[in-house]
């Protein structure tokens, strides 16, 4: 198996969850010794997330996959996917080739690097703009609003957020679960308070807390804001992640059912613990 990241990817923590779980699974199938696994990503190092870390997350999933038997490649760029192999080539700091990779594989799987969608073009088929970046996402404020189209807003993965810092092989901002409905809580605000004639001053904080499920293990991370410097900068390790994730999922679908946003107690919860949606001294 081999599995990971393209060069321009941003999402990078399902890929981690992918191959971990993969291994779970293995093992409880006991045929585990007889799938060697590859982690092929663009991030300069294992654990980077596009975030530049988020706590000790390098040295966590390092010694995860350590445990696990996998090996990697980072700093990679893909040259080609193949039915029976994937070959990359894996490049120095300053971006030049170091060496070419030709890895044998019956199962891939990699993450691609999103763009935006042919709606936001012209009739001349370029992106709009003003609009969108060169690769078609929105540009907009913490107000989700962007500058050239005030009336429009845009929220989630669409959005267009500059990469952390410069990287040998391009490397995308995540837009992780907490941090979109930060988005989507300013927006529904704001269009509402314009709607009725006032000016729109809810700003997103933009926070990231993730569960990242391996099986029987996992990794929780808070990054608050997503985008550093960040006031909470943590990551923690063990079984009871897992736990937590299978609990959350159940409790988010049975939220989303409901058509419950955000419940009291969650936001009790979530503001307990420093987290919010909304900026301090806006009119949340």
């Amino acid at each position: 198996m081999v599995i990971g990241a393209v060069q321009g990817a941003s999402c990078f923590g399902p890929a981690y969850e992918y191959a971990l779980t993969a291994v779970s699974d293995l093992r409880n199938r006991k045929i585990r010794d007889r799938v060697p696994i590859t982690f092929v990503t663009s991030e300069p190092y294992i654990g980077h997330l596009g975030l530049g870390g988020v706590g000790d997350t390098k040295g966590m999933l390092e010694s995860v996959m350590r445990d696990r038997d996998i090996k990697w490649v980072t700093n990679a760029k893909i040259d080609r996917i193949n039915a029976d192999s994937v070959e990359a080539t894996e490049v120095n700091e300053d971006g030049s080739p170091k060496k070419t990779h030709k890895i044998a594989s019956k199962f891939t799987m990699f993450l691609p690097a999103f763009r935006g969608v042919d709606c936001l073009k012209g009739e001349d088929g370029k992106w709009i703009e003003g609009l969108t970046n060169p690769r078609g996402f929105v540009t907009v404020d913490r107000k989700q609003r962007n500058a050239k189209y005030p009336n429009i807003f845009s929220v989630g993965v669409c959005v267009a957020l500059p990469p952390f810092e410069p990287t040998p092989v391009p490397v995308g901002m995540p837009k992780t679960g907490y941090m979109i409905e930060s988005m989507c809580s300013a927006a529904a605000h704001n269009i509402r308070d314009l709607i009725a004639g006032k000016e729109a001053t809810h700003e997103g904080t933009w926070n990231a807390v993730c569960l990242a499920d391996f099986g029987d293990n996992g990794i929780i991370f808070i990054a608050q804001p997503q985008i550093p410097p960040r006031n909470i900068n943590w990551s923690a390790q063990g079984y009871w992640v897992h736990l937590a994730k299978v609990a959350y999922e159940k409790y988010f679908m049975r939220k989303v059912r409901g058509g419950h946003c955000e419940p009291v107690y969650e936001r009790v919860i979530m503001k307990a613990l420093g987290i919010v949606r909304l900026r301090s001294g806006t009119n949340a």
